[in-house]
């Protein structure tokens, strides 16, 4: 079942990135969904490949909430979907915070409250945290 997801992942990725050449991508590590990979593509879809699952969030809202010497500090609402490796599936909505703070880094920090659909549907709240790099 990991190996699966792991690969359909991987093989949805390759055909993603050709057709986001242009885009603007940010790449870096982080906890989400256990320790892992964050992703970043045209400031619009997040992405977390990590050690006990993966999601993908398209942020559907962004703003300016202010700035901090200088640094800019921008807020975000998504809607996603995650599968856990072992833990089933769900629908969360992130609500995040993100600080520029150097050129081409960024840092983010997000709470996501979900919907888990494994054995017995239930809410939840995850959080997740990464550093970027936007090349």
């Amino acid at each position: 079942m990991m190996k699966k997801a792991i690969l359909t992942t991987l093989g949805a990725l390759g055909l993603l990135l050709p057709s986001m050449a242009p885009a603007a991508v940010k790449v870096g590590f982080g906890v989400d969904q256990g320790l892992g990979v964050a992703l970043q593509f045209n400031q619009r879809i997040n992405g977390f490949i990590g050690n006990d699952g993966v999601a993908a969030d398209y942020l559907f809202a962004r703003g300016r909430a202010a700035e901090i010497e200088g640094m800019p500090l921008n807020w975000y609402v998504g809607g996603g979907a995650f599968v856990g490796w072992d833990k089933g599936y769900g629908v969360r909505v992130p609500l995040g915070l993100e600080l520029s703070f150097a050129p081409r880094w960024d840092v983010y920090l997000q709470v996501a409250p979900d919907l888990d659909f494994d054995r017995n549907d239930k809410f939840g709240v995850d959080a997740g945290f990464a550093v970027r790099y936007a090349f």
